[in-house]
């Protein structure tokens, strides 16, 4: 191997940590709040640092509310297909799960950019 070889080598090497840091990495100061709505109005609005769980009222019944380690998720929803527990813990700034039947929304707030716009499944 010569010096141009381990130049090469290093080169490639720091392009690929700074790449990884840069597209893959922290993307700011990141989520700090769930705000949950509940048919038209802001049922609640809870800081993600605070682990607590909170049963909010549907028409269909009780969608439960979980936030634990900085990330929210739907526990438990009266909807028969379980798409919102189906979308797992929230932790991104505008990430967010749906209860159509008990129209009940959870979005997760703050100061980051949102990663997505929309997402179909």
């Amino acid at each position: 191997m010569t010096r141009g070889d381990a130049l090469v080598i290093m080169f490639a090497a720091l392009l690929a940590g700074w790449s990884f840091t840069e597209f893959w990495g922290v993307q700011g100061p990141g989520a700090t709040e769930v705000r949950i709505v509940s048919g038209n109005e802001e049922f609640a609005r809870l800081p993600l640092a605070r682990d607590t769980r909170i049963d909010v009222p549907g028409p269909a019944g009780i969608t439960r509310v979980e936030i634990a380690d900085g990330a929210a998720r739907c526990a438990r929803s009266p909807g028969s297909a379980g798409i919102c527990q189906r979308a797992g813990w929230l932790r991104e700034t505008g990430d967010m799960a749906v209860s159509l039947p008990n129209r009940v929304l959870i979005e997760i707030l703050g100061e980051g950019e949102k990663q997505f716009d929309s997402i179909n499944h």
